[in-house]
């Protein structure tokens, strides 16, 4: 088969969240098994392209597309990365960007009104050229570039196989060249704030040229939602089974999108995202970018423990604040080295927005730290001023139990959550989660709330889960967890801890999600004769 995947974020090329690695490993394993892959992606002012073999600035001719009722022209760059095909859509506006969806603090010392963390001002313009732009696209492809696939990643890209749709009812070229072509939208968050949708019908209409009458069928409260016009022309699908169902159950999470899919009998397909194993092995420092190796497989928990000490003498001490050791990080706090063996080290990396409960996590820290219990906590992440601030404070209340690195880097961030002995995951809803598979490969067992993908950790077998997310619940499975720490040691946690690293490269190995689901999906939508066919 052929497949296009169209992201706006892609590991090692423009990073954001966890939609990079979602469409990096599926299209570098579906070329790995045979198939051909051409990857979409805007060319923006972070764009890394070092590791882009045989990059040609130029590729094929521009075309143009109308937004806002004008024309505008978007050139094409083009590249091969691990076989995959690399399609970079040009224009200005994204390439003045310095981060894929918010401003960094580079940009708001430019202008301050681009306040660090928040969203593109003109993030709906971006989308929307963009999108246009891939369809566009195959009108100056030959006939045999033909996908069968087009694989649209996040809300950001919903809107391909309307503005698809709609293109080959008025345009014979287009009509002609993705004839038999089918669409697939993933759903990664339908979480409120992640839906990029047009405000009102007039601005849907104005920015994207399509008729009111087209545009009406994806309203839901007055707001014109992308997931909701491609429901009607594509298969969706989402990040994992657990989070399909409550797509269709919490419309209160969703801003309404579960009132529409339940109506209309939407069918929304689970796949639970993978892990590339090989990209954080820990064995091999070359790839895991830790300053020792040890595998967790095989018991051997030396190299992870000389990651701890490494981490708190060059990373999470007190001088190491007065050093800047990162230009993308600030460190608030620091943790002293303490005699006690047992002390527990608990650590958060992701995102620092509500989604992820940061306050639920904030709170449960202050309850365990004034009972001056043998615990530290790390956080590293960037979001939401108003929650780093939290953190900020967290650090403060308490000098040398808590350590925040705000911003992100990449051996850093895996050398936090490696350093660890838990990894906490308080989200209110998580459509999949792979921060708690990097903890799983790092020996740190995960905690997180019964919720979505998060789900898929198995209770007391891989790491642990609780039901009712609130700061008291928390508390009170850390601090059980904490006494049995403090009294018979972290070793007690050997084999589970051992087992969750097997259970994860073994059940969520890419190369398996990709044979098991993804191809016979595309093979179902696009018809298994022609497939094989083509193989």
């Amino acid at each position: 088969m052929r497949i296009w995947t169209v992201t706006r974020e892609y590991a090692g090329i423009s990073e954001a969240g966890g939609v990079k690695n979602v469409t990096c490993s599926l299209s570098e394993n579906l070329v790995k098994q045979g198939h051909s892959v051409v990857l979409f992606i805007p060319f923006y002012g972070c764009t890394d392209i070092s590791q882009i073999i045989g990059y040609s600035a130029e590729w094929h001719k521009p075309v143009s597309v109308l937004v806002q009722g004008v024309a505008t022209e978007v050139c094409f760059s083009h590249g091969i990365r691990n076989g995959v095909e690399i399609v970079f859509v040009r224009h200005k506006a994204f390439a003045e960007k310095k981060a894929v969806y918010t401003y960094t603090k580079e940009e708001e010392l430019l202008n301050p009104a681009h306040k660090k963390g928040h969203g593109h001002e003109d993030v709906l313009f971006l989308n929307t050229l963009f999108q246009k732009a891939v369809v566009q696209y195959g009108t100056i492809c030959e006939k045999n570039e033909q996908p069968d696939i087009i694989h649209c990643h996040d809300a950001v890209a919903a809107m391909v196989p309307v503005f698809l749709t709609y293109a080959c009812k008025k345009n014979n070229a287009v009509r002609s060249f993705f004839e038999g072509t089918k669409c697939v939208t993933t759903i990664h968050n339908a979480g409120c704030g992640y839906h990029h949708e047009y405000s009102s019908l007039a601005q849907a209409a104005e920015l994207t040229g399509l008729p009111k009458n087209v545009l009406a069928k994806g309203n839901s409260k007055g707001k014109i939602e992308p997931y909701l016009l491609a429901s009607s022309c594509s298969r969706l699908t989402t990040v994992s089974p657990q989070y399909a169902e409550e797509i269709m159950l919490r419309p209160h999470e969703t801003d309404g999108l579960s009132d529409y899919f339940t109506e209309h009998k939407v069918c929304i397909t689970g796949i639970t995202n993978g892990i590339e194993w090989g990209r954080y092995n820990p064995s091999d420092t070359s790839v895991s970018l830790l300053p020792c190796a040890f595998n967790p497989i095989e018991r051997d928990f030396a190299g992870k423990y000389g990651c701890r000490t490494v981490f708190l003498e060059k990373h999470a001490s007190k001088n190491s604040l007065n050093r800047h050791l990162n230009k993308d990080v600030d460190q608030y706090g620091f943790l002293e080295t303490v005699p006690e063996q047992n002390t527990v080290y608990i650590a958060y990396h992701g995102r620092v927005v509500e989604q992820k409960g940061i306050s639920v996590l904030a709170k449960t820290a202050r309850v365990l730290l004034e009972k001056h219990l043998p615990v530290k906590f790390i956080f590293i992440g960037q979001g939401d001023p108003v929650l780093e601030q939290e953190l900020v404070s967290l650090t403060e209340d308490f000098p040398g139990d808590t350590v925040f690195f705000n911003g992100f880097d990449r051996a850093l961030s895996r050398l936090c959550i490696a350093s660890a002995d838990f990894a906490v995951f308080p989200s209110r809803f998580e459509p999949c989660g792979t921060a708690d598979f990097i903890a799983q490969i790092y020996g740190t067992l995960p905690l997180a709330h019964a919720t979505g993908g998060l789900k898929k950790i198995v209770d007391e077998e891989t790491g642990f889960l609780y039901e009712e997310n609130t700061p008291e619940t928390l508390a009170g499975v850390l601090y059980s967890i904490i006494r049995i720490v403090s009294q018979a040691g972290i070793a007690i946690f050997t084999s589970m801890m051992a087992f969750a690293a097997r259970y994860t490269k073994t059940m969520y190995s890419w190369e398996t999600v990709v044979r098991e689901q993804y191809i016979p999906l595309y093979e179902s939508l696009c018809g298994k004769e022609a497939c094989q066919k083509k193989k």
